[in-house]
């Protein structure tokens, strides 16, 4: 769930329907500017119980026409880190903190042929309350 929660919040931010944001990427889609949210392992706070971890990671691939503009886009996402965002899911109402665990970087993909921007996201997203 919070993995769509981020999603819907990416697409409501970048706002540019030419960008396809989803949870994997497939060649056969026939997609050429597509952003994949896919989460990652990483270090998880626990509190005592059996509560849900604080953090959660995911890692964000961007794939565009260009190297350029690949790296405009991963620099739009980057200016989420530190801020404090609120995204409604159906009933629900999440926050969505997001810090930078790893920097974007190119990485050639090569059983896809692609080269696109990779970086590594750690997350909050609480559901804090439900819209009335």
């Amino acid at each position: 769930m919070k993995q769509k929660v981020l999603i819907d919040y990416l697409k409501s931010y970048i706002n540019d329907n030419t960008w396809k944001i989803k949870a994997e990427y497939s060649t056969n889609d026939n997609d050429t500017k597509v952003i994949v949210v896919q989460e990652q392992t990483g270090p998880k706070v626990v509190f005592f119980g059996d509560c849900e971890p604080i953090y959660n990671y995911y890692q964000i691939q961007i794939y565009g026409n260009s190297i350029e503009e690949e790296k405009e886009m991963a620099l739009k996402i980057n200016r989420l880190i530190g801020t404090d965002n609120q995204q409604i899911k159906g009933k629900e109402k999440y926050q969505i903190l997001i810090k930078q665990f790893s920097n974007f970087q190119t990485v050639e993909y090569l059983d896809i042929r692609r080269v696109g921007y990779t970086g590594i996201m750690q997350t909050i997203i609480s559901k804090i309350g439900d819209e009335s």
